[in-house]
C-alpha cells in the first residue's frame, strides 16, 4: 500500500513546488505600484460623456474635471483625514457611492487649500459642507 502511495505523494510535492515558484513570479508582475499622493479626491463618478458627468454634478454636487478622455466628478478634494472621514460618512448616509483617489497636487495649490481645510477641521455639519464647496471652487480655478 505504501509503495503505491509513494509516487502520488512525490507527484503532489513536485507539483506544489513548481506552482509555488510559478505563481510567485506572476504575483510580482501583477502587483500595481502604490501611487503616493498628497491629497485625496472623493470621486463620485467617471464618464466618457461630459453631459452625463454634468447631470451627476447637478444631482449630487461636486465639480467635473476632464482627465485625458474621461470626465471625473469629484465631490471633494481633501488632505486631512478627519475631513475625508466626515465627507465619506456624509456620502454613506446619503447613499452616494464614491471612490477615494490619490492625487498629486502642486505645492502652491496644496498650501492654499490647507488653510481652508484647517478651518474645515474646526467646524461641524453644514459649515464643513460649505467650506468643501469653497475648496472645490478653488480647485476648479487652478487645476
Amino acid at each position: 500500500m505504501i509503495k503505491k502511495l509513494r509516487p502520488v505523494f512525490f507527484a503532489v510535492v513536485v507539483g506544489c513546488t513548481c506552482a509555488f515558484f510559478l505563481f510567485r513570479e506572476v504575483e510580482k508582475k501583477t502587483l500595481a505600484p502604490k501611487s503616493e499622493g498628497n491629497a485625496v479626491a472623493v470621486q463620485i463618478g467617471v464618464f466618457k460623456d461630459e453631459e452625463n458627468a454634468q447631470k451627476m454634478r447637478d444631482t449630487y454636487g461636486g465639480v467635473v474635471f476632464k482627465d485625458e478622455e474621461l470626465f471625473r466628478v469629484y465631490y471633494s478634494i481633501l488632505n486631512k483625514d478627519d475631513n475625508i472621514n466626515f465627507i465619506t460618512k456624509y456620502l454613506n448616509e446619503k447613499g452616494i457611492n464614491y471612490y477615494l483617489k490619490k492625487l498629486n497636487l502642486k505645492d502652491e495649490v496644496l498650501d492654499s487649500s490647507l488653510k481652508i481645510e484647517a478651518l474645515m477641521s474646526k467646524t461641524n455639519g453644514e459649515s464643513k459642507l460649505a467650506l468643501n464647496e469653497e475648496l472645490l471652487n478653488m480647485y476648479k480655478e487652478v487645476i
